[in-house]
């Protein structure tokens, strides 16, 4: 059986009203997607499906956490994750993804498949730089009046100037000013 089937709801034959889902997945769920973004990780994911006639809406809450390597001292660390996300599926004569969690279904096939969308949530958590929690500073720990960034305030002055300009060139905008 293909790890990906036990995320594919029966959808054809489902009435118009609400039914709860839940899903789990660990390091087969990711390996099955043959990439090298997310690879480890274990997550509960529940799906609350909402059928009606036009439509299907999905409310997808997953928590969890995933084991990624720091880019600095390449230590394997647990992320958690949360996530609550909303999709909605109107149905069409074909398939389409509108963006914004927004997809054309179309309305003669037989099930609904969760498992790209569950992945793409959860890649989507995956910071760009992975920092093992020992090198992050909480927010409480910053001292006030620490400066994150500055520039020079003089600086700031003198982009908002003018620069001054060649003598040389300074001759020849009179020559063209007086034109």
């Amino acid at each position: 059986m293909n790890v990906l089937e036990a995320y594919q709801i029966p959808i054809l034959s489902l009435e118009d009203k609400v039914y709860p889902y839940s899903f789990t997945g660990n390091d087969e769920f990711f390996a099955a997607f043959e990439q090298e973004w997310v690879q480890k990780g274990e997550f509960n994911a529940k799906a609350t499906l909402d059928k009606s006639a036009t439509m299907t809406q999905v409310r997808l809450i997953i928590d969890g956490h995933l084991k990624l390597i720091c880019d600095r001292s390449n230590e394997e660390f647990e992320f958690p994750i949360h996530i609550d996300e909303k999709i909605i599926y109107k149905y069409s004569d074909h398939n389409e993804d509108m963006g914004d969690n927004l997809f054309l279904f179309d309305r003669k096939s037989p099930k609904l498949d969760l498992s790209q969308d569950l992945f793409d949530f959860i890649a989507l958590q995956v910071p760009m730089k992975k920092l093992h929690p020992r090198f992050v500073k909480p927010l409480e720990e910053h001292v006030d009046g620490e400066l994150i960034y500055t520039t020079d305030p003089e600086d700031e002055n003198k982009a908002d100037q003018e620069p001054e300009m060649d003598p040389r060139w300074a001759a020849l905008k009179k020559l063209t000013d007086n034109n």
